[in-house]
């Protein structure tokens, strides 16, 4: 009797924490997707440029934690005394890579302040370098149309896993490059900081979009996706701003990279891949609906529940199905977008007309105008009358100079 219930309590409480797990990693899914999933929006649904390259920005932001933050952690570490093992070549800086952390992590777990300072340092050069790439993606590709655009973005996508897996220095190849614990100073649990800090972050970029996109500027951006042509033939420069446009939210989808990065402490170009980091956040901006930011936060919320627990789950479902449960995320992605595209094209929440503040749009309806027909018609006669007059004018010169 004992025993039954002590194996109760036990499983109960493998049930709770098992519950507490899923809600913290579906908030850290939640905060991630919906950076990549606005500034997506940000681009595609505010200003019409079908960034198929999300991964690219993502990439960079993984590959700056461990290709510079990692580096500039060891060579602090090194010069305040802390023996690390040799970590200036190729392969060096792969096999001793899980030893260095461990040691570097010990050294970091009494710096708050510098573990802060070096999280920061991490942001603020993935808003650069992610604006960069931004700027280099745009030289070929920000000219060509929707489709060819599409098309060259993919590519780069791919390119960025490429380099990845072969230049060993960046992240460690293939085999990945574990990455110093810069929250080894809490004692709780570490994770559900990382998605505290996700989630302020998350909520951070949707004020700073949603202020962007009531300003001039943003207005701007929906008449370039409107009408380029005519935005164009009033003397604005459609190339510069969907240049500037891809390179501000190129730096902000860079620092998801970098926080999905600290939060597995460990980076590898096959978390990457174009399929998660791009079609993903398609669906949840499809979903949701395009230039909405609200519609954005409710898609990304429903798919990365959603996702979270398949994930968890995949033990249960595979009784249920006939086919391996590893091909049935890619199965619903598909069916999903087709789902939206049929029956919901505008999104749960559709876009609503643009807010400008200070105009009051009510007394603009409720506003009545009185016209006097009269007067018009008769000022109308009298223009007539001048032209009639000029026109027979001008009919009598010519006949004298006939």
């Amino acid at each position: 009797m004992i025993q039954e219930i002590a194996l109760g309590l036990l499983t109960s409480s493998v049930a709770v924490e098992g519950t507490s797990r899923l809600i913290v990693d579906i908030a850290m899914y939640f905060g991630l997707f919906v950076i990549v999933a606005m500034a997506l929006n940000f681009q595609y649904g505010n200003a019409g440029i079908p960034n198929m390259g999300c991964a690219v920005q993502v990439i960079i932001g993984g590959f700056t934690v461990s290709a510079i933050t990692t580096r500039l952690i060891f060579t602090l570490a090194g010069n305040a005394g802390v023996e690390i093992l040799p970590w200036t070549s190729d392969y060096d800086w792969v096999y001793n890579s899980p030893v260095n952390v461990n040691i570097v992590n010990s050294w970091l777990s009494g710096k708050p302040l510098f573990c802060i300072s070096m999280l920061l340092f991490t942001i603020a050069i993935n808003l650069v370098l992610g604006a960069v790439i931004g700027w280099l993606i745009s030289l070929p590709a920000i000219r060509l149309r929707a489709t060819y655009l599409m098309i060259v973005l993919i590519t780069m996508a791919d390119a960025s896993q490429i380099f990845g897996r072969n230049i060993t220095w960046i992240s460690g190849g293939t085999l990945g490059l574990f990455i110093p614990d810069i929250f080894k100073w809490y004692s709780g649990d570490r994770t559900i900081v990382m998605a505290i800090i996700t989630l302020l972050i998350g909520l951070i970029s949707f004020f700073i979009f949603r202020t962007m996109l009531n300003s001039p500027y943003g207005r701007l951006m929906r008449a370039i996706r409107e009408n380029e042509v005519t935005v164009g033939s009033v003397g604005k420069n459609v190339t510069g701003i969907r240049r500037n446009i891809l390179m501000f939210a190129s730096g902000i989808t860079a620092i998801s990279g970098a926080l999905i990065g600290f939060y597995f402490s460990y980076v590898v170009e096959a978390n990457y891949q174009r399929a998660l980091w791009t079609y993903w956040p398609w669906l949840m901006l499809i979903l949701g609906g395009p230039g909405n930011n609200a519609g954005t936060f409710l898609g990304c919320a429903l798919v990365t529940a959603l996702r979270r627990i398949i994930i968890v789950n995949k033990w249960f479902l595979q009784e249920v199905f006939f086919f391996p449960i590893a091909y049935f995320e890619q199965i619903l992605l598909g069916v999903l977008l087709i789902a939206v595209i049929i029956f919901r094209p505008n999104g749960i929440i559709p876009e609503k007309l643009l807010y400008i503040p200070g105009v009051n749009y009510r007394k603009l309806v409720d506003e009545e105008v009185v016209v006097d027909w009269r007067s018009a018609s008769k000022s109308r006669g009298a223009s007539s009358g001048i032209s009639g007059i000029f026109r027979t004018l001008g009919g009598k010169k010519e006949e004298a100079g006939d």
